[in-house]
């Protein structure tokens, strides 16, 4: 059961979001709260607390540093909003105001992807080599030469080490994501999963492989931070 806590100095934007949170069957609790209800010990701890920028108190930041097992935070604001806070490291997705459905339920679909896959790291498989088809025949890639994957819609585009040209093949990203082990492939953005021992360095918002830059998309950037952990 996952527990959405929406705390929101707009009562009109809560409702809407407690609304499209709602809309599918993999949601188990979705509560608009305030503040004091975070710290009530008779409620069920929240999985993910959404709360707008606005009213990410200090009260509420000194809290979430208390608990053992911290719930996902997730900040909604205007874009200035978003580019101006500063408690980044404690947030796992940014979701942008005005809300629309479709942000949302992407949103949900990257929490439980991850809240239900928290033990992937222990059940994936380690392979050293995929097949693949592309341009009519079958390839055999071997990942550890691999750079990053790049999706687009149906097909993906493989970079590989010292090859000026990707290989594209018919199967999109998420078969992908499926198959690698997640401590040496990262999905950063919707589009992209890098290969984490070719990363050459990463900035705010991009990750730089050899000569290719990668942007880092909001709702995956707990991902990368928890990836950069492991091999801190």
């Amino acid at each position: 059961m996952i527990h959405f806590y929406i705390v929101h100095h707009e009562l009109s934007e809560a409702l809407i979001l407690q609304t499209y949170l709602s809309t599918t069957d993999f949601t188990n609790n979705v509560l608009i709260v305030d503040e004091s209800a975070l710290f009530n010990s008779t409620i069920d701890y929240p999985s993910v607390i959404i709360c707008s920028i606005s009213s990410l108190t200090n009260n509420i930041l000194k809290w979430l540093k208390k608990q053992h097992s911290r719930p996902l935070i997730v900040c909604s604001g205007t874009s200035a909003e978003i580019e101006n806070f500063v408690n980044s490291q404690q947030v796992f997705a940014y979701l942008q105001t005005p809300i629309s459905l479709e942000r949302v339920l992407s949103l949900k679909k990257n929490i439980c992807d991850y809240v239900f896959g928290i033990n992937k790291i222990e059940t994936v498989e380690k392979k050293d080599f995929l097949f693949i088809k592309s341009d009519y025949k079958l390839i055999k890639i071997t990942l550890s030469e691999v750079l990053f994957f790049s999706g687009l819609k149906d097909y993906t585009q493989i970079f590989l080490k010292g090859k000026k040209t990707p290989l594209t093949t018919l199967k999109n990203l998420k078969e992908f994501e499926s198959k690698l082990h997640p401590v040496e492939f990262v999905r950063v953005h919707r589009s992209y999963i890098v290969a984490m021992n070719q990363v050459d360095f990463i900035s705010k918002n991009e990750i730089t492989i050899d000569t290719y830059t990668i942007p880092i998309g909001n709702t995956f950037r707990k991902m990368l931070d928890e990836a950069i952990e492991r091999n801190s």
